[in-house]
């Protein structure tokens, strides 16, 4: 089949760029012809392969010589430029897929929604109920989807991970708690400093750190890092083997080994979330063998339920009681966790099989 993925950008910290890229990745490596088209192609571009052809502008470039696809998939919303590949397969009768990726949350409508009416009554509400399937990524993204008035056809196909083919060694542990994500007030960061104050009053929590992976948006560490002195928590933005030095070290984006090494080093995963379509760090984190706590903005009670995790109430007062449970394990205890979240990695969140389930669904439409 021939497939044209359009994205305004890769950047390779976005949970989008991950799921655009990696399904890519997979389905020509299934035989698929796929295209890619970017409004803007950086440095910071996520990888898809030398299978997968890049056009970056527009869709005009892609079809070029006679290329038609038989089904073009869209990601994200709001930017009008998407709308020209809808209008694109609209015209020409090819098959639509969108991914909202969690931008229709009750969080994220809300969040800025003076900037959102305007595209959301002009084109994109419109553009949406246009199209053959909706993708989504859980349940909880679903009934978003729904209570939004869209009934179109549903596909659901959830983010993957790239686990590695042998168990991590846990012998090289030390006792961090990490985070991997964009800082950004939805992640729920001021709700972590806040809990690990807490801790400091309760606990003693020896040589217990926290590790915050992820790229600096719209200027929210130096909130955080506000926070975290008025709270008696002390900061630094450090490189990873520096993180000893302070309460919660900032690294800034980590990239292929070296974000490995982050997991690799870690006891456990903290995802604070106001929301979350899904939360890819989590099967990642799950893959090299960490437990997990989640907020229950999140879709991740399976947590719980296979005895790799715990979710949490979204508070401090929560998220530090849950925290200290954790701190307080032995490492045997939190390894025993951690086999448990890869074996459930290795089963459920492959990127072949999830690619292999879009298709299928998209196909059936």
């Amino acid at each position: 089949m021939r497939i044209l993925h359009v994205i305004t950008g890769m950047a390779r910290a976005a949970g989008t760029s991950v799921f655009c890229g990696e399904v890519l990745r997979q389905l020509a490596g299934m035989g698929h012809d796929c295209r890619l088209l970017v409004r803007r192609r950086g440095e910071d571009f996520y990888p898809v392969g030398d299978r997968v052809r890049v056009f970056v502008g527009g869709i005009g470039g892609v079809t070029a010589g006679g290329w038609r696809p038989e089904v073009v998939h869209i990601h994200a919303l709001w930017d009008p430029w998407l709308m020209r590949a809808f209008l694109w397969a609209k015209l020409h009768k090819v098959p639509a897929v969108w991914s909202p990726h969690g931008m229709l949350a009750p969080w994220a409508m809300a969040h800025k929604r003076w900037k959102k009416m305007a595209p959301w009554w002009l084109y994109q509400r419109w553009a949406l109920r246009g199209v053959s399937t909706l993708h989504v990524t859980s349940a909880q993204e679903a009934r978003w989807v729904r209570d939004l008035g869209f009934r179109n056809r549903i596909a659901e196909a959830p983010l993957g991970t790239v686990a590695p083919q042998e168990a991590p060694d846990s012998s090289g542990r030390r006792h961090v708690v990490l985070f991997v994500g964009r800082i950004y007030p939805v992640k729920g960061l001021d709700l972590l400093i806040r809990a690990w104050a807490r801790l400091k009053q309760s606990y003693a929590l020896g040589d217990w750190h926290v590790v915050c992976v992820g790229p600096d948006q719209a200027g929210h560490m130096g909130e955080l890092e506000r926070l975290a002195q008025q709270v008696g928590v002390v900061t630094q933005r450090a490189q990873l083997e520096n993180f000893a030095e302070a309460d919660v070290t900032f690294t800034g984006p980590l990239y292929g080994a070296d974000k490995e090494a982050a997991y690799r080093l870690a006891r456990l995963l903290v995802l604070p979330s106001y929301t979350e379509n899904f939360g890819g760090v989590v099967p990642d984190a799950l893959g090299f063998g960490l437990p997990v706590l989640a907020s229950e903005a999140t879709p991740w009670s399976v947590l719980h339920e296979k005895g790799c995790g715990e979710t949490f109430a979204l508070d401090e007062k929560a998220l530090a009681e849950a925290l200290g449970r954790f701190l307080m394990a032995s490492d045997s205890e939190l390894d025993e966790f951690g086999r448990r979240g890869r074996a459930l990695a290795l089963n459920r969140y492959a990127w072949r099989a999830i690619a292999q389930v879009l298709m299928a669904q998209i196909e059936e439409a």
